[in-house]
């Protein structure tokens, strides 16, 4: 067997791997869909010649039952690899920060014991859960703002607690960013054209919370933030 006729072979188990993974249809162009997805935005243009040698082996005539050409070892390793990632789709939960190493609060924790650590924090979001683990509201520097503003200047007593903060950590109660509940086993990919869609609407999407059904009245299993799924893509 000749290195055409691997080719030609990598790219027919390519295009059932696409289709199949993604639902496309059998006329639809893989190459296309592929050139579209931001994560094979680096790869766009190998993709392209790929298809280009492939239709060139196969609809093409041969001269005495000979390939005009023959692709190189490298070719056939990059149809493989692309094989290889399309299989191998990561989902969130290979990927969030699970609860164990999340810096949380519960809704009967007092906010002065958290306004030190949150300069520790780089997204600035701090999950506040309820005693069975759901999350109730996020508190962030503008939810300090706001409480400090509507007290007028008044000291924030010690035994205030996130509980008697409802309003001000409430997800909705946020003007320029959304959370999002997401269910474990979605694909990172997936969650990626979530972030990108919610950008585009005006708000930012700050934290997405996985739990195991993707509904809010689940447990917080772990979180994801737009950085961590670039992180991980680009790895």
């Amino acid at each position: 067997m000749t290195n055409a006729d691997i080719y030609i072979q990598k790219f027919k188990e390519l295009e059932s791997a696409v289709k199949d993974t993604f639902g496309l249809n059998d006329w639809d162009s893989i190459t296309n869909f592929l050139s579209k997805k931001e994560e094979y935005r680096h790869y766009r243009e190998e993709i392209k010649y790929c298809q280009e040698v492939r239709n060139l082996l196969q609809h093409k005539q041969k001269i005495d039952n000979e390939y005009p050409i023959q692709p190189t070892e490298e070719m056939i390793a990059f149809l493989e690899k692309t094989i290889n990632s399309v299989k191998n789709r990561k989902k969130c939960e290979e990927i969030m920060v699970p609860v164990s190493r999340l810096f949380y609060k519960r809704t009967s924790d007092v906010l002065r014991d958290t306004l030190q650590r949150m300069k520790e924090i780089p997204s600035g979001h701090v999950p506040v859960l309820d005693e069975k683990g759901r999350v109730t509201g996020v508190f962030t520097a503008v939810s300090l703002l706001n409480i400090m503003a509507d007290r007028k200047g008044e000291p924030i007593e010690k035994e205030y607690s996130f509980a008697a903060a409802e309003k001000y950590i409430a997800l909705d109660s946020h003007d320029s960013e959304v959370y999002r509940f997401i269910k474990k086993s979605l694909y990172v990919d997936e969650l990626k054209d979530i972030f990108e869609q919610t950008y585009s609407g005006g708000k930012r999407l700050s934290m997405a919370f996985v739990t195991v059904n993707g509904k809010p009245d689940g447990v917080l299993l772990g979180t994801i933030s737009p950085w961590d799924v670039l992180g991980k893509e680009d790895k």
